[in-house]
């Protein structure tokens, strides 16, 4: 088997960047931080950033995974934001 029988498709990017940018608003916007929430998303993120070919989401996504860890409401808040401004961009890239 080679690499393309693995490959992901855009319209899966594009669904998997639309829903967890979904899920990451509702943190973002959330007055109190669901730190189960959080760090369930950033697990989840972490873990299926090379599969979907966005591995420059591992790192920032086991920051949020360790800021709700340690309940830290401001950073997980922090931490959201730069995981959803990568996310719309490389949105933008895939359906301009």
């Amino acid at each position: 088997m080679s690499d393309d029988d693995f490959k992901v498709s855009v319209d899966d990017q594009v669904r998997y960047l639309l829903r967890r940018i979904g899920e990451l608003s509702g943190i973002e916007n959330s007055g109190v931080v669901d730190f189960e929430l959080a760090k369930k998303l950033g697990h989840q993120i972490k873990g299926n950033a090379d599969t979907f070919e966005f591995p420059n989401l591992t790192a920032t996504a086991k920051e949020l995974e360790n800021k709700a860890v340690s309940q830290d409401g401001d950073g997980v808040k922090t931490v959201t934001r730069a995981l959803l401004n990568s996310m719309r961009e490389h949105l933008k890239k895939l359906a301009p």
